[in-house]
């Protein structure tokens, strides 16, 4: 084999490589004591720079000014005194001796027909009577009644009649006026709120026609013979009134047909004659007046004929209304 074919070309190479670098490991000196070799330059970490947060300054705080508070007491609230009703007397009254022109005994079963008017075939037409009547306390009493569409309280009197020999208790209405519940004394100085009162000693001839008389003048000329008294001043003169006094109510029972008109639209209007003749008079459901009420035409049958008040009509209660009162005393 030839030499030429043991070493390539590319094996020759190899070899001269290698002798040659071992060539010049050996010329190199040797150090003792030091690395054998130059230390690789490590890369360097570089830091990044971190942002420091500096605070700023913190405002100072000036202090306020801090008021003293002084303890200073705090009125309580005071309740509105609600007016309570002044307690009425239980005094009922006691009957003493009294005639009537000198010859009708005046007694608790005493009236006078003031207005008797008959059609021509004897029928009734109108009827207005005064009537005698005890009183059983001495203070005003109030209820709440609906009349064409309204409240209307009513004031009234707690008195007593006798029907045919029997006692039966009675409201004497006085006035009334438009509201529910409305005290006496929130009652303002108006119509509404007035009384019209004939009073005497029976040492004084009482002549029941002739206060009747008195009260058909013309306004200006009866206004000095009847007294126009407030409720409230009235309530005052029934809680001061003597033991012994007889009290007497006039007012119509009966009223001509042609007056009903009249009659509905007062009470429409006017608070005390709504109280007054509500109980004289039937309205059906639509608030229209038909005509007298069932106790209207009791009274009348009393009055003129002497019968018996109705069972029906006395348990549902009866009343009388007070156009202008007379009060006797000894």
């Amino acid at each position: 084999m030839r030499r030429s074919d043991i070493f390539s070309p590319r094996a020759s190479l190899l070899i001269c490589l290698t002798l040659g670098m071992l060539l010049a490991a050996s010329c190199q000196p040797r150090y003792e004591g030091r690395p054998t070799a130059a230390p690789t330059r490590v890369p360097s970490h570089t830091n990044t720079p971190t942002v420091t947060s500096t605070l700023p300054p913190a405002p100072t705080v000036t202090s306020s000014p801090t008021p003293t508070l002084t303890q200073t007491p705090t009125p309580l609230p005071s309740t509105t005194p609600t007016e309570t009703p002044t307690p009425i007397p239980p005094r009922a009254a006691v009957l003493f001796p009294l005639k009537a022109g000198g010859a009708n005994t005046v007694n608790w079963s005493y009236f006078y027909l003031s207005r008797k008017e008959l059609r021509e075939d004897k029928s009734l037409l109108s009827l207005s009577a005064a009537v005698a009547f005890q009183l059983l306390d001495r203070g005003i009493h109030s209820e709440t009644v609906r009349v064409r569409d309204h409240d209307v309280t009513v004031y009234y009197l707690r008195v007593s009649h006798v029907y045919n020999q029997v006692p039966i208790e009675t409201k004497l209405v006085l006035t009334g006026y438009f509201g529910r519940a409305v005290p006496v004394s929130a009652l303002p100085a108006d119509g509404a709120a007035f009384v019209n009162l004939r009073t005497q000693n029976s040492d004084a001839v009482f002549e029941p026609w002739r206060i009747q008389s008195d009260w058909l003048l013309p306004y200006e000329q009866r206004q000095n013979l009847f007294t126009q008294m407030t409720l409230t001043d009235f309530e005052q003169l029934l809680a001061n009134l003597p033991e012994r006094v007889i009290l007497l109510a006039h007012h119509p029972v009966i009223w001509r047909p042609d007056d009903w008109a009249q009659a509905d639209l007062d009470m429409s209007r006017l608070s005390g004659q709504a109280a007054r003749l509500n109980a004289f008079f039937d309205h059906d459901a639509f608030d229209l007046l038909t005509g007298q009420s069932r106790m209207a035409e009791a009274w009348s049958a009393y009055l003129l004929q002497n019968q018996v008040i109705p069972p029906e009509v006395a348990q549902a209660g009866l009343s009388f209304s007070a156009e202008y009162l007379i009060i006797v005393i000894p």
